[in-house]
Order: C-alpha cells, then sequence, then structure tokens
C-alpha cells in the first residue's frame, strides 16, 4: 500500500548534505583540538624561559644567563618551527582526506563540500602560524631581556 511516504525522491541529497555537515563538524572538532594541542605546545617552549635571575638562572652569572638565553632562543625557534610544520602537515592530510570524501559526493555537493575543507584548512593554517609568532616574540623577549640584564652588568 503505497503511501504519501513511498516516494524517497531527494533523499539522497538529504544523505549528501548530512554527511557533507558530519565532515565539517569533524574537521572544525580536529582543527580545535589541534589549535589546542599546538597551542599548548608553543606555550611550553615558551615558559622554558625564566626571568633573568629567578628560578633555574639564580645561580648563573649575567654573562652565563646571556650565554643560555642565547642557547634557549636558538632551541625555541627550532621547536616553535617544528611545531608548526606539524600542524601544517596535519592539517593538509585532513584536508586531502577531506577531498577524497569528497569525491563520492554528487557534483552539486562536491564544491560545497570542498569549500568547507578548505576553510578548515585556511584556518588551521593561521593557528599554526599565529602560534608561531607568538613563540618567536616570546623567544625575542626573553633574549632580550637577558641581553639587557648582561649589559647592565658590564
Amino acid at each position: 500500500m503505497p503511501g504519501r511516504f513511498a516516494d524517497d525522491r531527494g533523499s539522497s541529497l538529504i544523505e549528501y548534505a548530512m554527511l557533507v555537515l558530519l565532515i565539517a563538524l569533524g574537521s572544525l572538532g580536529l582543527v580545535a583540538n589541534l589549535g589546542d594541542s599546538t597551542s599548548g605546545s608553543f606555550d611550553t617552549a615558551a615558559d622554558a624561559f625564566t626571568t633573568p635571575g629567578a628560578g633555574v638562572d639564580a645561580g648563573l652569572t649575567p654573562q652565563e644567563r646571556w650565554d643560555k638565553a642565547k642557547d634557549d632562543y636558538e632551541q625555541a625557534i627550532a621547536d616553535a618551527k617544528a611545531e608548526k610544520a606539524d600542524a601544517l602537515a596535519a592539517a593538509k592530510g585532513d584536508y586531502q582526506a577531506a577531498l577524497q570524501v569528497n569525491k563520492t559526493l554528487p557534483k552539486a555537493e562536491k564544491k560545497t563540500a570542498n569549500a568547507a575543507a578548505k576553510d578548515v584548512y585556511n584556518t588551521a593554517k593561521q593557528e599554526a602560524n599565529d602560534a608561531y609568532k607568538t613563540a618567536v616574540q616570546t623567544a625575542k623577549d626573553a633574549k632580550a631581556a637577558a641581553k639587557a640584564e648582561y649589559q647592565a652588568s658590564k
């Protein structure tokens, strides 16, 4: 007995729209998680610098603190570059995976799904770049403070 719901035209469109929505939500969740973990790593690298004359550096002379600050700066920059590269590689992998899934969608939905995947990738890329810039600035500030203390002690 055919009812008024016997016609299933358009159901594929709804299924594909739900699939695109799930991919977009999953990608956004991944980007948010990736941003948090990347930010945490950059914060850890930035926290490696101590205020000159305090904490771990308390027993060092100004010259020794300056030498240590230069080494810490180089290490922080290397760590920040590595974290940025990892974050960008993960974002690119997620973007490429989304594009592969999008290939299964009907032509009409592909454009929207690909645009959503590109937006998620660009957001992740921007977050990685911003975190890198923050870590570099923190490292520069710590190095400058150690240099100023060293020069003042001469």
